[in-house]
């Protein structure tokens, strides 16, 4: 069974650190680069933000009786597969859980381009999830209650 106020609690906390991130204000990669509070603060957060996606995508499998994924990012396809997310942002999705996996496990590795660029152009790909996942919880709570 899905818990609609646990998605809600993730998307929303998912938000809280969007709006964090907007208090950043680096407009170049090279002042990215150089400062490491920043830098660091931006990981995380753009980290926390895409756990929060996972959670919420692994609630909505187990939630939907689904099968179970081997990886975050298929966790996606399975969402895909059972139309509960559109194919468009899937490939953002599926991207975010393979960075959030770079972010966490090949630290030392980590291209400052990469982060800059996913911190400057697309966390708007938070507010698709968001977005998407909200529209399905509406519709599968208004399918339940038609029945």
């Amino acid at each position: 069974m899905i818990d609609k106020n646990l998605v809600e609690r993730k998307i929303r906390k998912m938000e809280q650190y969007l709006r964090e991130l907007q208090t950043v204000q680096v407009k170049s990669l090279e002042g990215f680069t150089e400062d490491t509070i920043v830098k660091r603060f931006v990981e995380r957060n753009i980290e926390l933000a895409i756990e929060q996606m996972i959670d919420i995508c692994k609630h909505l499998v187990a939630g939907l009786d689904l099968t179970e994924p081997e990886t975050y990012a298929e966790c996606f396809d399975i969402l895909y597969k059972n139309k509960v997310i559109p194919e468009k942002p899937l490939p953002t999705f599926k991207a975010m859980a393979r960075f959030r996996n770079r972010l966490i496990h090949v630290y030392d590795d980590i291209d400052d381009a990469i982060t800059f660029e996913v911190y400057t152009k697309h966390l708007q790909g938070f507010k698709v999830f968001a977005r998407v996942i909200r529209s399905f919880i509406q519709a599968k709570i208004k399918s339940h209650s038609s029945e």
